[in-house]
């Protein structure tokens, strides 16, 4: 005859495993959360199921100046509505005042100083003149007082016409970024492992590169400074999604040869790049803006260079179809794409 005891046995073995599995569970759990100091840390994630944090990284083209709006207001404007919980994040909310900008030649005639120092050293958001630091045994690295060489003439699309405040011609968005004008990919491969740790973004768009093409400088250098800026920004995350925009023709492509065959070779190099060091926990999307939105930099510039309104809103739309079509992320850009007047 069956003893009762002999038939409870069963259940109290099960509740007895079940509770070394939650000891042992919460034990890797207290591990993993805590450091050696007792002090809480945050674990490396997983892939995000529903990715809501983008940092949008780049130069000039994505910082904007004082007075743009910037693609980003374009693509957040897009997205917020559809992306519950959107978040752009990075270092830097503002535009750039006239003190940072140096300018882009428009002919293979034109001198441009050489990018030898990091834009983002000695930087200060919303304090100073936004210069970068001065370069030791060098002049300063910033112009002149008065309009600066190369923008004589220009109009700036700030509402007041003032190129010295520091503002958005609408600032309904949010106005976190990692682009400063002038920043190569050199530059920004140095930093961009430490800035994905610290502001935690889901995806990267990036736009850079033709910063470091306005000079000679091989392809084997080229895919050496991309690849390095894709490895070090997994660093920071091993499982971020990435977009790499091929770079944009700009004025000076058409009366300087060279130039024209390195924004060429790069732009194949950004395809190649991105297909190779895409994986399944960590994807690349390459992506051609020019291409995609018929871009002409006399229509859609105001400097040969620099989005007008209308070039705004291409680059947006450009960003927002490969964010949708590649990662999920909202929906594709309305199209025809609405641009908005230069004024007003």
């Amino acid at each position: 005859m069956t003893s009762p005891r002999h038939r409870r046995t069963r259940p109290l073995v099960l509740a007895g495993a079940l509770a070394v599995v939650l000891l042992v569970a919460g034990t890797a759990y207290w591990t993993a959360v805590r450091d050696d100091g007792g002090e809480t840390v945050r674990e490396a994630e997983g892939p995000v199921d529903h990715p809501r944090r983008i940092m949008l990284a780049g130069d000039s083209m994505t910082q904007g100046a004082n007075g743009d709006r910037t693609w980003r207001y374009h693509l957040w404007n897009h997205l917020a509505p559809q992306v519950e919980g959107l978040d752009f994040v990075g270092p830097y909310t503002d535009p750039a005042t006239r003190e940072m900008i140096l300018p882009v030649p428009t002919s293979g005639d034109e001198a441009v100083e050489s990018p030898a120092q990091d834009p983002a050293e000695g930087y200060e958001e919303g304090g100073g003149d936004g210069a970068p630091a001065d370069r030791p045994g060098q002049e300063p690295s910033g112009p002149s007082p008065g309009e600066p060489q190369g923008l004589e003439g220009v109009v700036w699309p700030g509402a007041d016409g003032d190129p010295d405040t520091v503002e958005y011609r609408d600032p309904d968005f949010d106005q976190n970024h990692n682009a400063l004008w002038g920043r190569t990919l050199r530059d920004a491969a140095a930093s961009i492992g430490e800035e994905v740790r610290v502001h935690r973004p889901d995806v990267l768009c990036v736009m850079l590169g033709v910063n470091d093409l306005l000079w000679p400088v091989t392809m084997e250098e080229m895919e050496h400074r991309l690849r390095g800026y894709v490895e070090s920004a997994r660093t920071g995350n091993p499982n971020l999604r990435i977009v790499i925009a091929e770079a944009l023709p700009i004025a000076l492509a058409e009366s300087d040869e060279g130039f024209a065959l390195r924004v060429y070779a790069y732009n194949e190099l950004v395809r190649e790049v991105a297909a190779d060091l895409s994986t399944d926990t960590s994807p690349v999307i390459s992506l051609d803006v020019a291409g995609r939105e018929a871009w002409d930099a006399a229509a859609d510039t105001y400097d040969g260079t620099h989005p007008n309104a209308g070039g705004e809103t291409k680059i947006a739309a450009a960003f927002a179809d490969a964010l949708s079509q590649g990662y999920g992320i909202g929906f594709g850009f309305p199209r025809p794409l609405a641009v908005r007047p230069a004024q007003g």
